[in-house]
């Protein structure tokens, strides 16, 4: 049995319907994101569970116990807020403790487990220390310790780390999945970035309008996006609009549009030549590129010309420009020392990928 089972759930305000139907489940121990642009659904559905706000329509089910009738502070979840929440008006101790006062746990007992959830944030030090004396990484921590020491089955986390910098955010996804890890409970975590949910996720449900797209794991939604939506959101795509031709020697044969004739690996829409209208979703890495003339081992080959090139230290994007006017991106590692970028803009460059490469999705 999953330890969070959501039936059909909906949430209406007035005519706009900000949750439709939604269904998943939930496994004790996960690491479970909810994933989407802004206003697709995701802290509406992350507030029913946490009993904030009352469904319209559905169940939502914690070890097989509906909790409709369940208030906030009776269900075994605790909320990790963006603004965190502290209490300024008490220190890093009395902000952890407040939950356990709250449930009339012996005063004792509270000071032994504060010490040790200090302890286990990289607090020690610093019970004594207001909201307002803490940087980011301290205060998102002291509400991590506030919503973990009443150790609930459940901690929603609602873009727990967006108010960070870049360096401490990456810094605090390696906390938070060794914390998660050590301590065993469920994580449902909200954000709009893709690179943070691909980070930190057993699983991924990726919404759009109210509704879930795709449940997988991230290699599985980067790799097999299951519509346009989930392979244009999920990291950087080419997207090639395409007409399904066939099968020949097992690769599937595609009509790109402005393109002509592409070979891509057996998918869903193999079935149907002639008739299959969808699109080839072509990740930049997959995109081989060389000086027009060098050969290119690749079962599809075009000319292009660099129109940009975007350096970001590790990788270099070359944005190509085909003869036919179609735009395609190409993916380069930065391997030699100093170099920032082994073509320039205005370079005539031969672009293509394996019939191995690219997933063809069906409109």
């Amino acid at each position: 049995m999953a330890l969070l089972e959501l039936r059909d759930l909906s949430r209406r305000f007035g005519s706009f319907e900000a949750v439709s139907h939604v269904s998943l489940a939930v496994e004790a121990g996960e690491f479970f994101t909810l994933l989407g642009p802004s206003g697709c659904g995701k802290t509406c559905l992350l507030r029913m569970i946490a009993g904030f706000d009352p469904p319209d329509g559905g169940q939502i089910l914690l070890g097989g116990e509906d909790l409709a009738d369940l208030p906030p502070e009776r269900r075994p979840i605790h909320t990790v807020f963006q603004s965190y929440a502290l209490f300024p008006h008490l220190t890093v101790a009395g902000n952890i403790a407040f939950p356990l006062r709250m449930a009339k746990v012996p005063a004792r007992e509270i000071e032994v487990r504060v010490n040790a959830m200090l302890d286990e944030m990289r607090l020690a030090g610093l019970g004594a220390h207001y909201p307002h004396q803490l940087s980011g990484g301290q205060r998102q921590r002291v509400a991590l310790g506030r919503a973990l020491v009443h150790r609930p089955r459940l901690l929603l986390l609602d873009e727990a780390l967006a108010a960070l910098d870049l360096k401490l955010r990456e810094d605090m996804q390696l906390e938070l999945i060794k914390l998660q890890r050590e301590i065993g409970i469920t994580f449902i975590y909200v954000t709009h970035s893709q690179t943070e949910a691909l980070a930190l996720s057993h699983r991924i449900a990726v919404m759009n309008r109210g509704r879930i797209e795709q449940v997988d794991t991230p290699s599985r939604l980067y790799s097999f996006p299951a519509n346009r939506f989930v392979a244009d959101f999920i990291g950087n795509c080419n997207l090639l609009d395409a007409r399904t031709l066939g099968m020949a020697a097992g690769a599937l044969r595609l009509a790109v549009d402005g393109l002509g004739e592409v070979l891509a690996p057996p998918g869903a829409g193999a079935s149907a030549p002639g008739q299959g209208q969808g699109v080839l979703a072509l990740r930049p890495e997959q995109v081989r590129i060389a000086a027009r003339g060098d050969a290119l081992a690749a079962d599809n080959r075009f000319p292009g010309t660099v129109r940009e090139v975007l350096y970001t230290g590790d990788v270099t994007t070359y944005l190509v420009a085909l003869d036919n006017g179609l735009r395609l991106a190409a993916l380069l590692p930065n391997t030699d020392p100093g170099r920032s970028a082994v073509f320039q803009a205005g370079d005539s460059v031969t672009v293509g990928w394996s019939r191995q490469a690219g997933h063809y999705v069906p409109d």
